[in-house]
């Protein structure tokens, strides 16, 4: 025997309001925001610990900031080549 749902049985399972969108919009604004601050605290992690490496670098070459020593420092970090115990 095989049954056949009608517009009277299906009704209860069928809703007529609109498309709950709203739950997964608000989901991936709640994602964007987490992985948004993920990277910014990855972004700042870095900056500092760039800062630093510029800091021991100029400390070991005397504690000046010399237009040599600022262009060897802007050479290293455009060509990614920075080691700060060179």
């Amino acid at each position: 025997m095989t049954y056949t749902a009608d517009r009277k049985n299906l009704a209860s399972y069928v809703g007529h309001g609109p498309p709950r969108r709203h739950a997964v919009v608000k989901g991936v604004g709640i994602l964007r925001r987490v992985f948004g601050a993920l990277v910014e605290a990855l972004h700042e992690s870095r900056r500092r610990q760039t800062e630093r490496d510029i800091a021991n670098y100029v400390a070991s070459r005397g504690g000046r900031i010399t237009d040599d020593l600022e262009r060897e420092i802007t050479r290293r970090l455009f060509t990614s080549d920075w080691s700060p115990r060179e």
